[in-house]
């Protein structure tokens, strides 16, 4: 090979540098004799010369343009393109819109020296990305809860997060996510500041000691340079408003703010000031919902707290540019917070997630089409949010053409600009829960994950016969031979198609309440409205179709279908899972290498297919049930036959299940990363329900008790089946004192108004409440926003709060796990009485219990209005009954599912 000069810029940046160390050692690695020049250097008849440079700071790349020698044949690079060109005179130009797109130049100028043994001499080539913003999140977050401490609240050290400080791990994860021109990662941490920065006004907020903050702060430091050098941006997420443990204990507040305070926003905005004057180059990405009421105080606190601190930090740093901030379009509505937040501050990147927490189609539609859409014609830069994929644990995911058809709805429907994608077991990163040892890390496992949406992050419109030779051969690279990677391709994409598919169309939630491998019982799917189903599931993040109940409801009234179905969505899942498991046995033989992971995608493959052959067994059921109680199901003894024919197909499932729970011993640890009581399904407690074999006697049980139930109601034996009712008695009352002088104490009876300032009086109550004292406050504050309470608790208590059963603004709504993960951190998800109070003129008042330890408590619950209707012991019982116009306990036939024992069934 000739000999070859670069010619760079005098003191090139350090991605440039980083893009002339890789050509250098490209070059020497084929034989050439590689030197550098700061200066134009003049051709001559042996050499080649490649000239670095970025359009506008090069004047040499601008003095060729200005002579129509480099022409730009594909368009001027856009932004973060590059542009590659052979000219006249063994000249090859790098060039770019920025260092990044030099960078990108330089990284494909090294392939295609490698590809060919020589520097080409027709390249005439440029690209540049789709999306302005592609990379991965990683989370510094552990699969259980630390209490005290809650969900995302774990400070950063080496006994949490060993990881962390593994920068030979890093490294590995840099390269592989240059290699795909990834430039961005996101750090997700609850409250990253009392790990980085000590604040000399709040001593008490540090969480780690001295000598693990002066090591977290080299590797902040030393990762954010070595990812820069590959054009790759750190960001930090955090939530709001969460303080330090001994913060709290300290000023003995509690560990979450749902309102700003003084003290909170002085220490918060202190915080973000100090990280950004130490950290200059990290960004900065929040999340203004969850715990904070964000639609009630969001504004002021980004605006009064969060950007004066950034401000702040980039006075001290002596920066004259701010530098852009991530907000989240969670659990809050963005538009009015950015609409006060960009007369100030201008630099504003937004957020907002695909498909909920799952991933579901690549044709997400209705409300969430538009908020993505309304997002990104803000004028800023809107990101696209690949969330937590709960569906998808903890099998891998390759269906490459699934994953284009998703980036290609990002750029062009959703008219987006940004990418972040979650990694496929987020809570246990770097950690696959494969059953290997060593365990195996999610950068190597799921290579193929990250490759495919960075790939086309990059540019999504592709050829898909040119698509699948590029993969065939990257997997043959793994496996040795073109025929194990047909077999893995396909199954991948084959095995692709199913979670999708059955989540949207069976689930109760895309959230993280669900693990939709660990399977669904039979009362999910038949009464879904007693689990509360998230709409949004099927309002946005899936194809128009049918529910179940909807789909029967049309059968019995011999009605057109519309859309997907229930029916046709386990048919495509196990037509799907079938062929995959014959894709990958047929490219089984031909294996060469990688061996073991051969042999896991198989296991996987298997799995899926279990899943979908029981989840398919179990519709089938359901439709038998709930075709049942939608004809004359109240009549027992009608149509049984059909009954009895869904125990087989019960039975049936939990024989598969029986084999999944084999197969998955010995293939994973376990299903779920996110180990916590937020997971509810199939079981609550994703802890106690994280592996097929716990949930396996659940089942196993449910399959008994519905086979013995429909026996009775074959024989005619109906009184043993039919729930009895259980006489209802008064909750026993805790004392409590009312230390709000804007509310007052009253007792609750027929005739009382549950407000202060109006004759909302009480019509009919529950024998349970009647009685209680009650603490009422004015409506009309409650109705233009938050009204708070303050309670003295002399011991453990439960307060019982009526929410009023309408969607409007002006009554608060029950918190939800779907938009905060707290949601659930004191009870109250569920009813303890259904429609429990009747009051004049106002919709029907459904009763949640809050448990809270004995002390002084700030009730903030939230915009609209609500009432307290008491406050009872903490070991209250309840029982979740139907009060008012009681519904036939028969006719949702959950009964079916539960023991037969009239007693042991009234026990629960």
């Amino acid at each position: 090979m000739p000999d070859v000069v670069i010619i760079h810029p005098e003191s090139p940046s350090p991605r440039i540098q980083f893009g002339l160390n890789l050509l250098s050692s490209r070059l020497e690695a084929q034989g050439a004799s590689v030197s550098r020049s700061t200066h134009f250097q003049p051709a001559h008849s042996d050499g080649t010369r490649i000239l670095l440079g970025v359009r506008g700071a090069s004047a040499d790349v601008d003095e060729l343009e200005a002579q129509e020698i480099l022409l730009y044949n594909s368009g001027v690079p856009a932004r973060d393109g590059y542009y590659v060109a052979s000219l006249p005179g063994s000249l090859t130009v790098v060039t770019g819109e920025s260092e990044s797109g030099v960078l990108y130049g330089c990284q494909e100028l090294a392939r295609q020296i490698e590809a060919i043994g020589e520097v080409p001499r027709d390249l005439d080539r440029g690209e540049a990305p789709d999306l302005v913003l592609r990379g991965p999140a990683i989370g510094l977050q552990k699969t259980t809860v630390e209490p005290p401490r809650q969900v995302y609240e774990y400070p950063i050290n080496r006994e949490r997060f060993p990881w962390f400080y593994d920068r030979s791990t890093w490294l590995d994860l840099l390269d592989l996510l240059f290699s795909e021109r990834a430039n961005v990662i996101y750090l997700w941490s609850g409250h990253p500041f009392s790990s980085f920065v000590r604040l000399p006004d709040y001593p008490e907020a540090q969480e780690v000691t001295a000598e693990e903050l002066a090591e977290n702060r080299e590797l902040l430091s030393w990762l954010t340079a070595e990812a820069d050098r590959r054009g790759i941006w750190i960001v930090v997420k955090f939530y709001n408003i969460h303080i330090p443990l001994p913060f709290a204990v300290h000023h003995d507040i509690a560990l979450h703010q749902p309102t700003p305070t003084a003290l909170t926003s002085d220490y918060t905005r202190q915080s973000i000031a100090a990280f950004v004057d130490q950290f200059p180059n990290v960004g900065l990405y929040t999340c203004l919902g969850e715990v904070l009421q964000g639609d009630i105080y969001g504004a002021e606190w980004f605006v009064d707290t969060i950007l004066a601190g950034v401000k702040e930090g980039v006075a001290r740093s002596g920066r004259d540019e701010l530098p852009p901030v991530i907000v989240r379009a969670h659990a809050v509505d963005l538009k009015p917070i950015l609409a006060q937040a960009l007369t100030s501050y201008p630099r504003l990147f937004t957020e907002a997630k695909f498909n909920g927490e799952s991933l579901t189609t690549w044709n997400p539609r209705g409300k969430w089409q538009d908020i993505h859409r309304d997002l990104a014609a803000q004028g800023s830069l809107h990101i696209v949010n690949i969330h937590i994929l709960a569906n998808l644990e903890p099998f891998r995911f390759g269906a490459v053409s699934f994953i284009q058809k998703s980036v290609s709805a990002i750029v062009h429907r959703l008219a987006s600009h940004g990418l972040h994608l979650y990694p496929l077991f987020y809570w246990e990163w770097p950690l696959t829960p494969d059953r290997a040892e060593p365990r195996l890390r999610q950068i190597d496992r799921d290579w193929i994950w990250y490759a495919a949406w960075l790939r086309y992050a990059w540019r999504s419109d592709r050829d898909a016969d040119g698509e699948r030779e590029y993969w065939t051969r990257a997997l043959a690279d793994q496996f040795g031979s073109r025929e194990a990677a047909a077999g893995a391709l396909d199954a991948y994409e084959a095995m692709g198609q199913v979670a999708p598919r059955l989540v949207r169309r069976l689930g109760i939630t895309e959230g993280n309440r669900q693990t939709l491998s660990l399977g669904m019982t039979m009362s999910q799917l038949t009464n879904p409205g007693r689990h509360r189903p998230w709409a949004d599931l099927w309002d946005s993040h899936a194809p128009a179709g049918e529910r179940l109940e909807t789909y029967v409801q049309r059968e019995v009234r011999g009605e057109a279908h519309v859309g997907e179905t229930p029916i046709t969505v386990v048919e495509d899942a196990c037509y799907f899972a079938e062929r995959a498991v014959a894709a990958i046995t047929r490219g089984g033989e031909h294996v060469r290498r990688a061996v073991d992971e051969y042999q896991r995608i198989a296991d996987d493959a298997e799995a899926i297919a279990l899943m979908a052959a029981f989840y398919r067994l179990r519709v089938e059921a359901a439709v038998a049930v709930v075709a049942y109680r939608e004809g004359d199901g109240r009549s027992p003894g009608q149509d049984v036959p059909s009954l009895q024919r869904a125990a087989d197909q019960i039975d049936k499932s939990v024989t598969l299940y029986e084999r999944l729970t084999e197969l998955t011993d010995r293939s994973y640890y376990y299903a779920n990363s996110m180990q916590t009581p937020q997971r509810k399904v199939p079981f609550a407690d994703g802890h106690e329900f994280a592996h097929w074999r716990q949930c396996l006697p659940l089942y196993l049980e449910e399959a008994k008790n519905f086979r013995a139930n429909v026996d009775r109601l074959a024989t005619g034996d109906v009184a043993t089946v039919r729930p009895e009712s259980i006489p209802p008695t008064a909750f026993t009352p805790a004392p409590y004192d009312l230390l709000s002088e804007s509310a007052e104490k009253y007792t609750v009876r027929a005739g009382q108004s549950v407000f202060a300032d109006a004759d909302s009086n009480i019509r009919e109550i529950a024998p349970e409440l009647d009685g209680m004292t009650g603490v009422r406050f004015n409506s009309s504050e409650a109705y233009e926003g938050q009204v708070s309470v303050t309670l003295r608790l002399n011991r453990p208590s439960q307060v019982l709060i009526g929410y009023f059963q309408s969607a409007e603004s002006v009554w608060l709504q029950v918190p939800d796990l779907e938009v905060d993960t707290h949601a659930d951190a004191r009870g109250g998800l569920e009813p303890v009485l259904r429609s429990a109070v009747a009051v004049d003129f106002l919709p029907v008042v459904n009763v949640h219990s809050f448990s809270y330890e004995a002390g002084v408590h700030t009730l903030a619950m939230g915009a609209g209005a609500y009432a307290i209707l008491g406050v009872t012991v903490a070991d209250q019982v309840f029982t979740g009954r139907n009060v008012l116009g009681e519904a036939d306990p028969y006719a949702s036939l959950d009964w079916l599912y539960e023991g037969t024992d009239v007693d042991e069934r009234s026990a629960k």
